[in-house]
């Protein structure tokens, strides 16, 4: 294994781990899949998020395109390697 396929690989495991915890410490807002399905009460006009909320929500976004670039890039360094 060279040293960029660990590098790739330990990044895409630290970036998948910390979306995990980003998205776990998030409050849920409403009643989720199953109040959608049932009908419950929707979760508009609750009231404004809190600040750290916000930011909960952009760091798990940038997050996620992190890790989708990181894993389309591997996926394509590795195709030509192989």
């Amino acid at each position: 294994m060279k040293m960029y396929e660990i590098i790739m690989g330990v990044v895409l495991l630290v970036v998948s781990v910390a979306l995990v915890i980003l998205t776990l410490c998030q409050h849920s807002r409403g009643q989720g899949l199953s109040g959608a399905l049932t009908g419950g009460a929707n979760g508009m006009g609750a009231g404004a998020s809190s600040r750290e909320d916000q930011m909960l929500a952009r760091w798990t976004m940038i997050a996620g395109v992190v890790l989708f670039v990181v894993a389309i890039v591997a996926c394509a360094v590795f195709s030509r390697l192989a």
